[in-house]
């Protein structure tokens, strides 16, 4: 199977970017193929221009399309910045998955373009789970995330896994 591993975080050795390169490490000793995006080394402009928004896809956004369009599952791996992913993965989620590949408007209904696919998400913070569940952090992110924007593209959500407590010298 084709998966399309996707992290996000500056530091390159960062516990995000271990995460992310032992997730892939493992697919590939089980046979299969990965394609990794690292948001930051790939120079990602995570801003949308006006020309997406009268559906001028540019080409560097139809590039990542493609590596979705070509994978069966998607892993997502961030650090949890003010409750949520940063702005760079956020900015990926708006140009890459847009209207007319990751979803559609009908008359009566979203149709779902993605349907089939798979998706993990792996994100980590300092703060540990009894805060962010206090806090109501961690289910503001569940029901964005993992419930409404991957739900809408007709992406099944197999799992978010959490790292907590992750201080800066990890």
């Amino acid at each position: 199977m084709q998966h399309l591993v996707v992290v996000c975080h500056p530091k390159r050795q960062s516990c995000v970017q271990s995460i992310a390169k032992a997730y892939a490490d493992a697919l590939r000793a089980e046979g299969h193929t990965v394609a990794v995006r690292d948001l930051y080394r790939a120079g990602f402009d995570p801003a949308v221009g006006e020309a997406e928004l009268t559906g001028r896809t540019p080409t560097p956004i139809r590039k990542e399309q493609r590596f979705i369009a070509e994978a069966g599952a998607i892993a997502l791996f961030f650090p949890v910045w003010w409750g949520y992913m940063p702005a760079m993965m956020k900015g990926y989620a708006d140009r890459v998955f847009a209207r007319g590949f990751a979803y559609d408007v009908g008359a009566d209904d979203m149709t779902p373009p993605l349907s089939g696919k798979k998706a993990l998400v792996f994100s980590s913070s300092g703060a540990d789970m009894a805060f962010l569940r206090r806090s109501k952090q961690w289910q503001a992110m569940h029901l964005l995330l993992d419930d409404h924007f991957l739900s809408l593209c007709g992406i099944d959500m197999l799992d978010h896994v959490h790292f907590a407590s992750i201080t800066p010298d990890v």
